[in-house]
């Protein structure tokens, strides 16, 4: 399987059943808790069973999948970025998560836009992406990668909150295409 383009700071790369340490503490973090929910991963048996369950199958699809977000300099994994085909929606859904001692240094920015230049390369020219209305990092992170704000708010399936809808169409993006590198924004 190939990966994204490395970045100025990360290397992307596909999970494995090895990083279950890495998901486990991703998956119980406050910032995933309160932001994206909880998915019943309190152990790393769990986090296993999470990779092989629901994230190793996303790869099946070309572009898909979660991708690591690997520090260069000292081989630390931050977090993740990826696209995603949920119930519910009718066009795959892009998403990211980083550990929060990450956060404002512009990793999520970076790696997102390595990871959009990865999905077009791979067919996918529409995107959509979903997050609380709570969530202002990521509201902001989405409208800076070109995504468009959908009126009103949505509920997926199985999902007890609103949530805001996003669209991206490849050429419509903010960000330069062919920009891997990011900024510190």
């Amino acid at each position: 399987m190939n990966q994204p383009t490395p970045t100025e700071r990360l290397l992307l790369r596909p999970v494995t059943l090895e990083d279950g340490p890495f998901i486990l503490e991703l998956l119980t973090s406050k910032s995933w808790l309160d932001n994206i929910g909880n998915r019943s991963v309190y152990t790393l048996d769990d986090a296993r069973k999470y990779i092989s369950y629901i994230l190793l199958p996303a790869y099946g699809t070309p572009g898909c999948g979660p991708m690591l977000c690997v520090l260069k300099s000292d081989g630390t994994i931050i977090g993740n970025t990826g696209v995603y085909s949920r119930p519910g929606l009718d066009t795959p859904d892009f998403g990211f998560a980083f550990l929060e001692e990450h956060h404002g240094k512009g990793y999520a920015r970076e790696a997102s836009v390595a990871n959009l230049a990865y999905a077009v390369a791979h067919g996918h020219s529409e995107l959509l992406a979903i997050t609380l209305p709570t969530n202002q990092p990521s509201l902001s992170l989405l409208e800076k990668l070109g995504f468009a704000r959908d009126p009103g708010l949505i509920r997926l399936p199985g999902d007890p909150k609103d949530l805001v809808l996003f669209r991206w169409s490849y050429g419509r993006e903010a960000v330069p295409q062919g920009t891997l590198s990011g900024s510190k924004e």
